[in-house]
């Protein structure tokens, strides 16, 4: 006679208890085993940090060669700062009225493997006198140079969102290009590690509006190359921007 089991009335008979038995060390053997798979196809997320909330005040030098930056001589720990304003925005119109001048603003920091940058807040932005001269950064023309990367969001890649490149997140990489923010050419160094390489026009103009299609996919391209303290530029003709898939 087969086993009738009705669970609120009796126990369970022996051939039901050892079949359920089966099952639950069935499905916990699976649990676990589904578990180490995710686990071991986790992707480590980069050290990119945004301090929301947290609105700082910085004093420096604002130039604009030829996105917005804010340059600070003698930071212990960045020397140039990129400039953006508060959503999708670059921070050109922020900052128009203080460009190659000394100046204080108020924003909030994102950084990623010694890059930086300042979410300007509006209305905050002024010249300060000073006697100290413009910071004279030193300049390398590292020469012609064939680069593969992906072209990112500077504010998204740099801590505003983590990760902040790749193919999930074209939509809004493309927007913030569009908007002024400034693009970057993440490369892979020789080390194993990431770095964002500022990306130009070949006359050393800004070309964010110029790379549509070209975002948050594989390119190459020829430029020259240029170390300004600390940070690398790319200057490039954006007509010669070629995707590699």
């Amino acid at each position: 006679m087969t086993d009738f089991y009705v669970g609120y009335i009796d126990p369970p008979p022996p051939r039901t208890r050892r079949f359920l038995r089966r099952v639950a060390l069935a499905t916990l053997a699976a649990a676990a085993v589904a578990a180490a798979i995710f686990a071991l196809g986790h992707r480590d997320l980069p050290a990119a940090h945004f301090e929301f909330g947290h609105v700082r005040t910085f004093e420096g030098f604002v130039v604009a060669d030829p996105y917005p930056s804010l340059l600070v001589p003698g930071d212990p720990a960045f020397s140039r700062y990129l400039l953006t304003a508060p959503g999708k925005f670059g921070a050109d119109d922020l900052v128009a009225s203080v460009v190659g001048r000394a100046a204080t603003l108020q924003g909030t920091l994102a950084h990623r493997d010694g890059q930086a940058m300042i979410q300007v807040e509006p209305g905050t932005v002024a010249s300060r006198e000073t006697v100290e001269p413009p910071p004279r950064v030193p300049e390398v023309d590292l020469g012609t140079r064939r680069v593969e990367g992906e072209i990112v969001g500077s504010k998204c890649y740099l801590g505003v969102m983590n990760p902040g490149s790749g193919v999930t997140h074209r939509a809004c990489a493309t927007v913030c290009i569009r908007g002024g923010v400034p693009p970057l050419l993440e490369v892979r160094r020789a080390d194993g590690g990431r770095e964002g390489i500022v990306l130009a026009g070949s006359g050393g103009e800004a070309i964010g509006d110029r790379l549509e299609g070209l975002i948050a996919t594989p390119v190459g391209m020829t430029g020259r190359l240029v170390r300004r303290g600390e940070t690398t530029f790319l200057f490039v003709d954006p007509g010669e921007i070629r995707r590699l898939r």
